[in-house]
């Protein structure tokens, strides 16, 4: 079991460099502009008019596209730096979104207020996700679609698929933290989450595991892994 604070992640977060987050991109990285927000999109389906609230909202680039689809949005992001910047995009170009700088965790949500809740590769980076999650639950209205996304539990593994070709799991059932660039996240079952979501009034609906395209690995060739063992999962929960 970790023994990482949520306090100290975000400070870890906090520190990552404007050149990085400028470098995100409107459509964040590779992994989200070819797997990620197809995948996110297509089970949120229609947004326009929808209250939706951007739990985890970083740069803040997915609740940027989900207002010029014609949503009203609010973004959640303890990071300052992260923080800020979307704040400065929205005086840049506003499309009407609110941003909070809060700790999902600690965060206390007005219940029934959001038509949707979506979560972006956030649970996973949280040590306390399981008050993240039960916040957003409650920030549902009755009937409220969360859809959220992490690294593929059972495939999370970092290798060189061009050279290896498979993918091994050495330890699943343990709860561990793993460094990243900035602050880690952490490895937990994948029934740690759907359980969670179960016991917090939800239901799943769909879940999508992106696969890239031929077209896009021949592009692409180092991405290659991600054309036969998926890196992520999306899911797709309705609030009973």
């Amino acid at each position: 079991m970790n023994s990482i604070t949520n306090d100290q992640n975000i400070q870890e977060w906090s520190s990552v460099s404007n050149e990085i987050i400028e470098n995100f991109g409107d459509q964040g990285d590779f992994y989200r502009k070819h797997q990620l927000n197809p995948a996110i999109l297509s089970l949120l389906t229609d947004v326009r008019g929808k209250i939706i609230l951007d739990a985890g909202s970083g740069t803040g680039y997915l609740a940027r596209l989900l207002a010029k689809e014609g949503a009203y949005v609010t973004g959640i992001e303890p990071a300052t730096n992260l923080y800020n910047y979307a704040v400065l995009q929205e005086k840049k170009e506003p499309l009407g979104i609110t941003y909070l700088q809060e700790d999902l965790s600690a965060w206390k949500p007005i219940p029934n207020t959001f038509d949707m809740v979506v979560s972006n590769m956030v649970f996973m980076d949280i040590p306390d996700y399981q008050s993240a999650i039960r916040n957003c639950v409650a920030s549902l209205k009755q009937n409220g679609v969360f859809v959220f996304s992490f690294l593929h539990p059972c495939f999370e593994e970092d290798i060189d698929w061009r050279k290896q070709q498979y993918v091994s799991t050495k330890e699943y059932f343990e709860e561990y933290a793993v460094k990243q660039f900035a602050g880690h996240f952490f490895h937990r079952t994948l029934s740690s989450y759907i359980n969670l979501i179960a016991e917090n009034s939800c239901y799943i609906e769909k879940m999508i595991e992106p696969q890239l395209s031929k077209e896009i690995v021949d592009k692409y060739p180092q991405q290659e892994r991600s054309h036969h063992v998926p890196l992520f999962l999306v899911i797709r929960a309705k609030k009973n």
